[in-house]
């Protein structure tokens, strides 16, 4: 007997990211030497005091379902988070916490998102933010940031992109610091922004996953602009920042009429996050707002590792001729424009893509990248540098090699 799929899961294919970090693996399963620049996670581990509380948390029994929304003391905390650092004043009806942060936004763009609705995706992107307005009913208008701007969306291309939607743009998602390339809005760009979302009645989802990974200057929260409160879900986790993504723990915050329509469709799919990851969450976030000294120490320790990875990692590459890159503000990606070297050798074979630069790179030189064509854009690789300084090295001499 066959399975039929559903026309949806059909039209649904597997993360990009995932599938190549997924084919990395594999090869290192077969005795491959692979040098990995494709994770999206930082190498550090959990700092001890949020680890010592998730294990605190199975020694008190804390292993009962929570509320869907999240435990009263973690949503607490990160009211408490949105307020001290981001100037964001919500009340307890108006946060959710999550599986991870992609949960949140899948049950955002659920409650969002109608049939036919446009939402408009800054592009490059994190794939999964077309796959779930997809599986949410709406379609994906990209608007076109480039490296002449930074990387950073401008009113002005986001207008474009409204009147190309013939009246059907609902929603637009934000992503600051970005993946894949890093690039941070200033408060100043979302002021500009939040007008025009405003003057076209736009919701807007503001993926801030990334927010304490910047290096060059203060971060600011989109909702915080004139006018982006009430319209705004701004949607944060502590993966990315205190290196938990197996923890498997986002939080949102935003009008109450969004964030209880979000709690009534959780309960019905993934339900409440982990009650451990939770009480471990609570204790990350409250260690942070009261300044811990300790954690204030580890944070620095994570930042300052990146900003010399990522001055390793950008220098090496910009000596590469043929490669050309903007240097992130934030996050720990580069997104190297490799498409001069479409047509020539890499690696002992022809390449006319980023698929297959990525592919050469990780047969020939046992490099993993991803191809830019995953998020949008097939003229650049992405590269990721929350790897050892050691590790980093080693990919740049293989990459170096490998375009010459």
């Amino acid at each position: 007997m066959s399975v039929r799929l559903s026309r949806l899961a059909q039209r649904i294919g597997h993360s990009g990211t995932m599938a190549a970090d997924e084919r990395m693996q594999r090869l290192r399963a077969a005795g491959r030497d692979i040098v990995s620049l494709g994770a999206g996670q930082l190498d550090f581990d959990t700092p001890a005091p949020i680890a010592h509380a998730g294990r605190a948390a199975i020694d008190e029994g804390l292993t009962r379902y929570t509320p869907v929304a999240g435990t009263p003391a973690l949503r607490g905390a990160v009211r408490l988070k949105f307020e001290r650092e981001n100037g964001l004043v919500y009340g307890d009806d108006q946060v959710i916490v999550g599986a991870g942060a992609k949960a949140v936004i899948f049950h955002a763009l659920l409650a969002l998102v109608d049939p036919d609705d446009v939402v408009l995706v800054p592009s490059p992107a994190w794939p999964s933010y077309a796959s779930m307005v997809s599986l949410a009913g709406g379609r994906v208008v990209p608007v076109p940031i480039e490296a002449a701007s930074g990387y950073r969306l401008t009113a002005a291309a986001l207008e474009r992109a409204i009147a190309a939607a013939n009246g059907r743009a609902r929603g637009l998602i934000l992503n600051s610091p970005h993946n894949p390339t890093g690039a941070v809005m200033s408060a100043a760009d979302q002021a500009a922004i939040a007008r025009v979302a405003s003057s076209a009645d736009l919701w807007v989802v503001s993926d801030e996953i990334y927010e304490h990974l910047t290096y060059d200057g203060p971060f600011a929260s989109f909702a915080a602009a004139p006018g982006a409160l009430e319209r705004t879900l701004t949607v944060n986790g502590v993966s990315k920042a205190f290196a938990m993504t197996g923890w498997r723990i986002g939080y949102g915050g935003g009008p109450a009429p969004l964030v209880r329509s979000m709690e009534a469709l959780q309960s019905h799919t993934s339900g409440n996050a982990s009650s451990i990851a939770q009480h471990a969450a609570e204790t990350a976030l409250r260690l942070t707002v009261e300044g811990d000294p300790a954690m204030t120490a580890e944070r620095a320790r994570f930042r300052a590792a990146l900003i010399e990875r990522r001055d390793m990692m950008c220098a090496a590459l910009a000596a590469i001729p043929g490669v050309s890159l903007v240097k992130p503000g934030g996050a720990f990606y580069v997104f190297a424009d490799v498409s001069r070297r479409f047509g020539g050798p890499v690696g002992g074979r022809t390449v006319t893509s980023s698929s297959e630069l990525a592919d050469a790179l990780l047969e020939d030189a046992g490099v993993a990248v991803v191809p830019g064509a995953v998020f949008g854009d097939d003229r650049a690789i992405r590269m990721s540098f929350a790897s050892s300084i050691e590790e980093l090295a080693a990919a740049m001499a293989r990459i170096r090699a490998a375009l010459a």
